[in-house]
């Protein structure tokens, strides 16, 4: 079937991030995935790598006429038999351009389920939310994201002093002023590690001055936006995701398939993603006191950290593999383009 994969994001994230893999795994599935991206995306030349062919339409907005003008004639050329939208505008625009089965996937808690039929819901908690805002008469499928996970776990030998990471986008809900607070606290007791804090955003300023403020030059870089996430979970032998709130959290799971211990507060996504004490550790959110606790915890017992990477690998081998997910998807496709 060829299948639409719809985004107007120019950044780099989550969401851009799901429609590559998602892509990937409808070829996976020997579907015909075609994107529809604004001209600035920053994921065309990984669609080019990948091999996806992608269309790249102007607009400046939900209502922008022209463009939606544009879209109707593209999608009559292209008959798609589905197509997956993810975000707010791609949803409106899909929807104004007659579309036929136009698929929303509730990437987050912000999500416009009204001109939808057809729902993916990456977790149980944003199935609950869209429930409790009025969308009982949709169409749920669940449908995780995905990581490529390597086909056997192997150990990894930490460095001298083992290094913590941590990365996303620097903005207050990935709780990274946490991340911050938690190392102080691993400092002032004596703890020996480095760390690194990869990405960009808004929250630049503040947190690089707070990691000043707290005398981490030492032991915290921030080497900004990392285009190969590869290179940077191996440079690391701890991941932490210190969020206030993560509906989801891909770069959680690509550590756990990267074999790394794992620390993450107990925020929506990770709490559904980790089974704590068998695959990583949950803390409470906000609490830099436990956050640090947590990793001075591993950072003091590397049979249990071990243990637990390997709890991580497990766990995202068995649910979140790229042909675990590309199956539930091609089976909500065919679902929904049976109706």
């Amino acid at each position: 079937m060829k299948i639409i994969n719809a985004m107007f994001g120019c950044g780099r994230g989550g969401i851009e991030q799901a429609l590559v893999d998602s892509c990937e795994a409808l070829k996976l599935c020997g579907h015909e995935p075609v994107a529809i991206i604004h001209p600035k995306a920053a994921i065309r030349e990984e669609l080019q790598t990948r091999n996806v062919p992608f269309h790249a339409l102007s607009n400046f907005g939900a209502w922008d006429a022209i463009a939606i003008l544009k879209l109707r004639r593209l999608l009559a050329r292209l008959a798609p038999h589905a197509s997956i939208t993810h975000g707010n505008r791609a949803v409106s625009l899909l929807h104004k351009a007659n579309a036929l089965r136009i698929v929303g996937v509730m990437h987050n808690y912000k999500i416009k389920t009204d001109p939808l039929r057809f729902v993916f819901y990456p977790t149980q908690d944003l199935l609950r939310h869209a429930l409790a805002g009025g969308a009982a008469g949709k169409q749920f499928f669940h449908v995780p994201n995905l990581v490529r996970v390597p086909a056997q776990f192997t150990p990894r030998t930490w460095r001298a002093p083992p290094v913590i990471g941590a990365m996303g986008r620097f903005v207050t809900k990935k709780g990274f002023d946490l991340f911050i607070e938690a190392l102080a606290l691993l400092k002032a007791r004596g703890v020996a590690f480095n760390a690194v804090l990869a990405g960009d955003g808004e929250e630049a300023g503040h947190l690089k001055k707070l990691a000043a403020d707290k005398g981490l030059e030492s032991v915290l870089r921030f080497p900004g936006w990392v285009e190969y996430r590869e290179s940077f979970l191996d440079g690391i032998d701890l991941f932490c995701m210190p969020s206030h709130h993560e509906p989801f959290g891909i770069v959680l799971l690509e550590a756990m398939a990267h074999g790394l211990p794992v620390v993450a507060t107990a925020s929506e996504g990770p709490s559904e993603i980790l089974t704590g004490g068998t695959d990583g550790m949950l803390v409470k959110k906000g609490d830099a006191a436990a956050l640090a606790d947590a990793l001075a915890e591993l950072l003091a017992d590397r049979p249990r950290a071990e243990l637990l990477a390997r709890g991580a690998w497990q766990t995202a081998k068995t649910r979140y593999d790229l042909p675990v997910v590309a199956a539930k998807l091609d089976l909500a496709l065919r679902a929904i383009c049976a109706l």
